[in-house]
């Protein structure tokens, strides 16, 4: 009875780690559908359709008009609603990773044949009201585009308010990447939402090109109980996914130390690292 009671208690253990050790990786775009007039319509199909999709998915929105399309990975959508009765509704969408979006849709009257209304959807609103958390998403254009010096993604870490990159420490130390005034080995790191962090010593545990990361997202305050073993901050990256076509990408970068420059206010500092 006592070994029954140490597996079964062992074996509970392993289940709650399980449920806490794959972060959110995917977005939920939810909302109404409703006439000119407001009022909602039922039965109205909603599909989304990507190039990060293998299929398109597609939902109806119930009797009371709201719809909700799940799992959804991040990129560029298209949302494409109809009716019988209503033109066909299209918006295009740039989805972040691990948000839940909620984008009403306004059917105008169209004859039986069909018309489309394409629709312009404004940019996603940085604040999110049904979240509790706080932090910010960087972004591919950012990761493809700004500078960083030794193309080390977690340098962009920088970008996000609260979080300080100390490049004379350890980058795995304690000092390394302070949030919030925690220390860095209290910040936790996830990889396509399996567990990436280095317990001994803080940091990842395995570092990433920044050629294979698509974006990443760093919670600071306020996230889900789902990500877990943190006080600090919550780096929730995403790799890159293939295509249909075959592509790649190659790069060159020089960086001579005849552009290095010492800090003059210091002259026992010679050139930065």
């Amino acid at each position: 009875m006592r070994t029954t009671r140490i597996i079964f208690g062992l074996s509970l253990v392993c289940l709650l780690f399980s449920f806490t050790a794959v972060a959110q990786t995917t977005s939920t775009i939810e909302g109404t559908v409703s006439d000119a007039n407001g009022a909602v319509i039922a039965g109205a199909e909603v599909k989304a359709s990507g190039t990060t999709l293998a299929s398109e998915r597609s939902t109806t929105s119930d009797a009371e008009g709201s719809y909700r399309l799940t799992a959804l990975p991040a990129g560029t959508y298209t949302l494409t609603v109809s009716r019988t009765g209503f033109a066909t509704s299209t918006s295009n969408i740039e989805l972040t990773l691990n948000r839940v979006v909620t984008i009403d849709i306004q059917l105008q009257v169209g004859n039986l044949v069909g018309g489309v209304a394409n629709v312009t959807a404004d940019a996603l609103p940085l604040l999110e009201t049904n979240a509790s958390s706080t932090g910010a998403t960087i972004t591919p254009q950012q990761i493809r585009e700004l500078p960083v010096n030794g193309r080390n993604y977690l340098d962009l870490l920088q970008l996000v308010p609260g979080v300080a990159v100390n490049r004379q420490a350890d980058p795995e130390g304690d000092n390394g990447n302070p949030v919030l005034g925690e220390r860095s080995g209290n910040n936790n790191f996830f990889i396509d939402g399996h567990p990436n962090k280095d317990n001994v010593s803080g940091g990842p545990a395995a570092q990433f090109n920044q050629e294979t990361i698509e974006e990443f997202q760093v919670l600071t305050t306020g996230y889900k109980a789902e990500f877990g073993q943190a006080s600090g901050a919550i780096v929730n990256v995403i790799t890159r996914s293939g295509g249909n076509a075959f592509h790649g990408a190659g790069s060159f970068f020089l960086r001579n130390e005849a552009f290095d420059s010492s800090n003059s206010l210091d002259p026992t500092v010679t050139d930065p690292p």
